[in-house]
């Protein structure tokens, strides 16, 4: 009887600590997900800036 109990409680810390792994992971990858979006975005303004300044010293 309590080897079957030790044996749960251990699966009881494996499944905590695994999860808490599964945890840090799904965080770090919806932050890289999220950096990439902001630095596309960055670019597209970046490049539509020196487009419209592009259009305006061709005007002058």
């Amino acid at each position: 009887m309590r080897r079957k109990r030790d044996t749960i409680k251990l699966l009881a810390i494996l499944a905590t600590g695994l999860g808490f792994a599964a945890t840090l992971l799904s965080d770090w990858a919806n932050s890289k997900e999220q950096e990439a979006l902001i630095e596309e975005k960055v670019n597209e303004a970046l490049a539509k800036r020196d487009k419209e300044e592009n259009e305006d010293e061709e005007e002058s």
